[in-house]
């Protein structure tokens, strides 16, 4: 299980990285890539505690299960935003629509396939095998927590908040090359992928 997780966690970070070096991703294109992963993972973790809850015959009012679910999606809109922000002050000026369009649209010499159809059913695809390798073939559904599955995602949303708000600090202080943001930002996504939790 941990063997799976690390190469999930590499695997989030290898694209982005191939993204930088090969392909002259930017800052914006990156963090697209991760707002994909980003619902996706939401979505699974309404999934998840959907089936624990089903498992284990919890009995409660909608308020105290779902409730906190969607206190999380409102934080996941959250970090969208002020990712947003911080990008418009790295890069001023800055088209979003026209770079999401571009990011959808873009092809790569030799894959004539916008990465836009790529990229979201594999980001997709990658988070339905952690649910079925790490959640459902292991049992951890009939023994995980469901406050710790949604306080878990909550401490990783709270830390992209928190990179955001420093992205945003430091683009008004200092000017940084776009490639150490980028960077920091994998290596944080790294990171929180190492140490959520597998249920």
């Amino acid at each position: 299980m941990h063997r799976f997780k690390l190469i999930h966690a590499i695997s989030e970070a290898v694209i982005p990285i191939l993204g930088l070096v090969f392909f002259d991703w930017g800052i914006y294109f990156i963090l697209l890539f991760y707002f994909i992963d980003l619902v996706a993972t939401e979505v699974f973790v309404y999934i998840k505690v959907k089936k624990i809850i089903q498992f284990q015959k919890i009995n409660f009012p909608f308020s105290i299960s779902y409730g906190r679910l969607i206190f999380n999606s409102v934080l996941m809109l959250l970090v969208i935003v002020i990712a947003h922000l911080a990008v418009y002050f790295i890069l001023p000026g800055i088209d979003f629509p026209n770079q999401i369009i571009e990011f959808l649209s873009y092809e790569e010499a030799g894959i004539p396939i916008p990465q836009g159809y790529i990229l979201l059913p594999l980001v997709v695809l990658g988070n339905f095998q952690q649910y079925k390798a790490m959640f459902v073939k292991t049992g951890a559904y009939q023994m995980s927590s469901w406050k710790n599955l949604i306080f878990a995602r909550r401490k990783a949303l709270l830390i992209a908040l928190a990179g955001g708000g420093l992205a945003i600090g430091l683009a008004n202080l200092i000017l940084l090359p776009g490639y150490v943001y980028v960077l920091v930002i994998v290596g944080v996504k790294f990171y929180v992928d190492l140490k959520s939790q597998a249920h």
